[in-house]
């Protein structure tokens, strides 16, 4: 199958697409403030700096509606300063429309100074007039931007509308938008709403069809054939398993990491909560550790911009925030701020980071040799009354300096050349070196040497005192913090290094292109060599449809692109971000909401026919397979496993009954796990006939102001249908202050709008009541919406309802929301030193339990309620030092208080143990302790 080929069939797909709709008239919403010919406003439309504004009193109260609106919808960057309005009626896509848009506009912060004071912030890019398709000549109208209003008619004629008359700024754009014909008003103005990128995609996949070096490329690994799909080796095999990064991972997240560095095509899934950014993070800075470039992109601007924080919280190399970010300024000034690093520099840093990695091995060693000594010394001493036997086979093994580690060699057989007697000739060695009879087996004689090894590791364990290893995990910890630390100091200096005269020159071009408008970044990133770019800068983050709009066309310019949010992906969307790269990542939640698509079947099958692409079929449904479902159909799946989010309750339901028990809980904490985090709350509502409950506006309103009384900082304000958000929306503009809404961090939408959104808290309106029809009822119990719903808070939930029966999923979530959640009671343990400890313990009038899950581990012992538990590490952990302390790590992490309670610290004595500890654990006793 060639790439070409399926690139037409994607291109014909995509064409297929209804048009992105646009809002017109920005009068609506929230309204729009007319600053006519302020200076103020062009100035901050035009500059990056912050531009001083006062309202006036007739402006004032709608600049307040719009600083409201924008702040429940702060993430979405909604406000916009715009410029020289069409009004009226026009015809859009062969329809007739009322329009109020304007030919240029750009998104802003205001900021309240006080009294009508503000302060405009750019936070964005300029772009221009939604209905321009031209893009060559957008650019060149985008860079000779004007007041005068020749530029107006020329945007004006580019966009097919001619003869249109040209208002000054004294005139209003409400009085035109009813009128008979349209006019444009020259002055500025502040309205609500997001701009239309028209990117037309079936062009441009046509246009990729055509360029050499596809074939090369993440986007032909995609659609490999099955049988001809390359075999992903395990980097286990390699022994290539050092991660070299600043992030601390759990093993799945390792796994994910070590994969990403060899397959084609990597695939992350995991549920919310569950460290899918976190992993992301890492893999692009592995990336950069081994020299390579790494393109990050998802599908909306906030996603984009939380991997962007991700890297910047990892401390490692400034991330190229190439599109639409409010961030990308400041990326513009690291890179102005930022020399290339001397080698001398490099090589300090590298030996810093070298040490502090040698620093955390030696401590993991000590904690391991400590670990084997403890288990060996159990081992003596329930198997004491066989010493002195195994002391009659082999005197000298137990001497104070005999080498039990070459003994052990000694004894194991020989293979190969001249096998048998050289096994003989190392038995005999033995024999000697232990003072063993001649006639002395090979079983009793290695019986003997592990007798003498436990009695040896008795001995230096009892003169230690017992195994306590709480110095040792502190060191750990602080090893841990320092080795992170170091590497990503090295990681930064790193990306500046190998800057030589080209990649100098094209930091310094990037660095003006990032300051300047969007079309002039494209045309000044396409004069740059590609590949001084990506040496000299090799972490970009941006949305996908800045990818295909800002980024040089070049087949594989980036070693690796990972993809984020793919199971809201559509595949034409995604392609060339996978095209501008050799190997991909793609990471979603396929349980979550999943892509919208207007494509019919017979669409498809008349795509597939034409370019013959039928036998790709399976991967190529664009309606109904997402990015994410494309390809899981070539790699397996890395599942993350653990939640690192919501107390139990809030995940108990999605983990339940839409990831079938899969989601390890890292939160399982005794302070956490019966804790009832959702409330319900019955009102007596019923729906208008636009489908509005206001009764639950109303409760949803009290409850909100009830919360941010008591100090709630994060309210998320959720709904399932579109008419009941806009009227929650128009509640909380109507009844809350502008202060209010800051200072609650409240935001409001429907389940599509807060998908990959989070908060502490959310007000769920359900909506419905008895009296809706069954397709209502469908619509808001689909697994997928109640996914997302159900899992975007933090740490409490509260939901409303007006149905008496409710049916369906709503109705087992509102049961589950009503059931106290219990802790978890813990497992029986097969080990006796924990049972008997156990007992003692419980006899003291303390709460125990065995077996604790805590994400994909258990705890030996849990004692103590609530905040006072303690996990206890009663022995070396089965599977070895390696889990002992990948279990000590995830319980840090989840701020566990970590407490040894090995039998050698209280001489193999229970009862001994329980009255030592019953006064340790106490808080106030070591309050410090871990």
């Amino acid at each position: 199958m060639t790439v070409p080929a399926v690139l037409r069939t994607l291109a014909r797909l995509s064409a297929s697409e209804q048009p992105q709709r646009a809002q017109l008239d920005l009068t609506r919403t929230a309204g729009l403030a007319w600053l006519g010919d302020d200076p103020a406003g062009w100035t901050a439309l035009t500059c990056d700096t912050p531009t001083p504004w006062t309202a006036s009193p007739e402006q004032h109260r709608a600049t307040q509606r719009l600083a409201q609106f924008d702040a429940l919808h702060h993430e979405d960057r909604l406000l916009r300063l715009g410029w020289a309005y069409l009004c009226g009626p026009v015809r859009v896509n062969g329809q007739r429309r009322r329009v109020c848009l304007p030919l240029v506009s750009r998104p802003v912060r205001l900021h309240h100074s006080g009294g009508r004071r503000h302060t405009l912030h750019a936070a964005g890019d300029t772009t221009l007039f939604p209905l321009l398709t031209d893009w060559t000549h957008a650019a060149h109208l985008e860079t000779t931007l004007t007041t005068d209003h020749g530029w107006i008619t020329a945007v004006l004629a580019a966009a097919g509308f001619d003869a249109v008359p040209v208002l000054d700024a004294r005139h209003h754009p409400h009085r035109y938008t009813t009128g008979d014909e349209p006019v444009v008003v020259a002055g500025t103005g502040l309205h609500a709403g997001e701009p239309v990128v028209n990117t037309e995609r079936g062009t441009a996949l046509t246009t990729w069809a055509r360029t050499p070096g596809t074939e090369h490329t993440a986007l032909a690994a995609l659609y490999t054939p099955h049988d001809d799909a390359p075999v992903t080796h395990d980097t286990t095999v390699t022994g290539d398993t050092t991660v070299t990064g600043p992030l601390p991972l759990s093993p799945d997240q390792r796994a994910a990491v070590l994969t990403a560095r060899h397959a084609p095509i990597t695939v992350i899934g995991g549920p919310p909560g569950s460290g899918k950014t976190h992993t992301l993070a890492a893999i692009a800075l592995d990336a950069v550790a081994t020299g390579r470039s790494v393109l990050l992109a998802s599908r909306t601007r906030s996603a984009a911009d939380a991997l962007a924080t991700a890297l910047h919280r990892a401390g490692g190399p400034t991330p190229v925030l190439f599109g639409d970010s409010e961030l990308r300024h400041d990326t513009a000034r690291d890179l102005a701020d930022g020399p290339t690093t001397p080698k001398r520099e490099i090589a300090a840093l590298d030996h810093a980071r070298r040490t502090a990695d040698a620093a955390v091995t030696t401590a993991e060693r000590a904690i391991a040799t400590a670990l084997r000594d403890e288990e060996l010394a159990h081992t003596a001493v329930r198997r004491e009354a066989l010493m002195p036997a195994h002391r009659l086979v082999a005197p000298r093994a137990f001497d104070h300096d005999a080498d039990h580690d070459r003994l052990h060699a000694l004894l194991r057989p020989r293979h190969g050349f001249l096998a048998r007697p050289r096994t003989a000739r190392a038995l005999r060695t033995a024999r000697r070196l232990t003072g063993a009879a001649p006639g002395t087996t090979t079983a009793d004689l290695a019986a003997a040497v592990t007798a003498a090894e436990q009695s040896a590791a008795h001995v230096r364990v009892a003169t230690a005192g017992g195994t306590d290893l709480h110095a040792l995990r502190d060191l750990l910890a602080d090893e841990d913090t320092r080795a992170h630390t170091a590497t990503a100091a090295w990681l930064r200096a790193l990306t500046t290094s190998h800057r030589g005269a080209g990649p100098r020159r094209a930091v310094a071009a990037l660095a003006t292109a990032l300051r300047s408008g969007r079309a002039a970044r494209r045309r000044a990133l396409a004069l740059i060599a590609p590949d001084d770019l990506v040496r000299a800068l090799p972490v970009w983050v941006g949305t996908l449809a800045d990818v295909e709009d800002i980024l040089p066309a070049v087949p594989g310019l980036f070693d690796l692109v990972v993809l984020d949010e793919a199971g809201h992906v559509d595949q034409p969307l995604a392609a060339p971000a996978l095209l501008r790269a050799r190997r991909a990542v793609i990471a979603g939640d396929p349980r979550q909401l999943r892509h919208v698509s207007f494509i019919g079947d017979h669409a498809v099958r008349d795509a597939l026919a034409a370019e013959g692409t039928t036998a790709l079929g399976d991967r190529l449904d664009v309606p109904k397979v997402s990015l994410f479902d494309a390809a899981t159909a070539t790699a397996d799946a890395h599942w993350l496993t653990e939640h690192h989010r919501c107390a139990p309750h809030l995940i108990g339901f999605a983990a339940t009954r839409f990831y079938e028990d899969r989601i390890a809980l890292l939160t399982t904490h005794p302070a956490l796990a019966d804790d009832d985090r959702i409330d319900t709350e019955l009102v007596p509502g019923t729906r208008d006939d636009k489908g509005v409950n206001h009764v639950e506006v109303d409760a949803v309103l009290a409850h909100v102001r009830r919360r941010t009384a008591a100090g709630a900082r994060s309210l998320g304000v959720v709904t399932p249908f579109r008419a009941q958000a806009d009227a929650l929306e128009r509640a909380l503009l109507d009844r809350l202050t502008l202060d209010e809404i800051t200072t609650g961090g409240i935001r409001v939408g429907t389940v599509h709008g807060v998908q990959g959104a989070e908060f502490d808290e959310v007000v769920i309106s359900f909506t419905l009541t008895d009296d809706d029809r069954p397709h209502a009822w469908r619509f808001a119990g689909d697994r997928n919406l109640l996914a997302v719903l159900t899992t975007r808070a933090r740490h409490r939930v509260h939901a409303i309802t007006s149905a008496t029966r409710p049916v369906g999923l709503i109705a087992d979530y509102l049961a589950h929301a009503d059931t106290p959640p219990r802790a978890h009671p813990g497992t029986t343990t097969d080990d006796e030193w924990t049972a008997r400890l156990a007992d003692e313990l419980t006899a003291l009038g303390l709460t125990t339990r065995t077996g604790h899950p805590v994400g994909r581990h258990h705890v030996d012992l849990v004692v103590g309620e609530r905040a006072d538990a303690v996990a206890l590490d009663t022995r070396p952990h089965p599977d070895g030092p390696t889990a002992h302390l990948a279990r000590w790590r995830a319980l840090h992490g989840a701020g566990w208080r970590v407490h040894d309670a090995f039998p050698s610290r209280f001489a193999h004595d229970p009862a001994r143990a329980a009255v030592t500890l019953a006064h340790e654990l106490t808080p106030a006793a070591h309050p410090a302790q871990r």
